[in-house]
């Protein structure tokens, strides 16, 4: 099973800072900033999570071309394709004549200078590991956009939003809480990715917060007995690793029925807004009692 972008983001995380050094001691120092781009009519987006920004800022219309994992919102999906993530597709991006192309670190920086070099206005961002990274990405696709005040606007409700249910969880006891990403193999959530504020910030406790890489076995992840376990969406497989799951009836989350499956587009690739919503849906899976009592 081929997993979709947003669990490759999630894998990919901790290690696309390093390989991002080494590509860029062979390219030309990048010039263009954010600042540049005043306004633009026409935008390329090069990443799911700028394209729900994008739309999240007013500016759904001016979307011209996307990747073909932009599927949020649903209005993207019939937007012109223009490659992946990773593999833009220039020739289409030259034949939309955008005045803006946005993309983020994780697009190939051989393809970004190709498209600087060929007149283009590209403006990338950082890969986030942090809410308040996805936050100040945010608001600088705001600035670059001419829609900073509407930027800052989201942000502050997507901050108050996320304070409030930290707030209520602190005081309820912390699950031990397992996130799996992968299955072939077993991959979970580190400390390293935007995945273990989820969790955190849910009142929870990551059980392999101590582990320098997800790639670890499913036998240890029995020996973490974990109280919940989240499944990551990779296609069709969240339910068959649930019915995986059933083969290890000790495990405290397989023995209270305590297995979800999340869906990777909305815990994966997040904006602000998305992600407060998230925190929510998985606060509500931690604490259920404490989310029972709350309607």
């Amino acid at each position: 099973m081929i997993p979709s972008f947003a669990t490759r983001m999630c894998r990919a995380l901790p290690v696309v800072a390093a390989t991002l050094i080494i590509l860029s001691l062979t390219l030309p120092t990048q010039a263009p900033t954010a600042q540049k781009a005043a306004k633009p009519l026409r935008i390329v987006s090069l990443s799911p999570a700028i394209t729900e920004s994008l739309y999240l800022l007013g500016l759904g219309q001016n979307v011209i071309g996307v990747t073909t994992y932009c599927n949020k919102p649903k209005e993207a999906q019939v937007k012109e394709k223009v490659g992946t993530v990773m593999q833009p597709n220039l020739e289409k991006i030259l034949k939309l004549r955008p005045d803006l192309v946005l993309a983020m670190t994780l697009t190939d920086p051989r393809s970004i200078q190709k498209m600087r070099d060929l007149g283009l206005n590209v403006v990338t961002f950082s890969i986030s590991d942090t809410f308040s990274g996805l936050c100040d990405v945010f608001l600088e696709i705001g600035r670059a956009t001419g829609r900073a005040g509407e930027a800052g606007r989201l942000v502050g409700t997507a901050r108050a939003r996320v304070d409030a249910i930290r707030l209520r969880t602190a005081r309820l006891p912390k699950p031990g809480v397992l996130v799996q990403i992968g299955s072939k193999p077993f991959f979970v959530a580190t400390k390293d990715v935007f995945m273990n504020d989820f969790i955190e910030f849910a009142g929870g406790v990551n059980v392999f917060r101590d582990v320098a890489s997800g790639s670890v076995g499913r036998e240890e992840a029995v020996l973490r007995d974990p109280d919940v376990i989240l499944i990551v969406t990779m296609g069709l497989s969240g339910d068959s690793e649930r019915v995986a799951w059933k083969r290890f009836p000790t495990v405290k989350a397989v023995r209270d029925e305590r297995i979800h499956i999340v869906d990777s587009d909305d815990v994966c690739s997040p904006t602000p807004v998305s992600f407060a919503k998230s925190l929510g849906d998985i606060a509500a899976l931690l604490h259920p009692r404490e989310a029972k009592e709350r309607r």
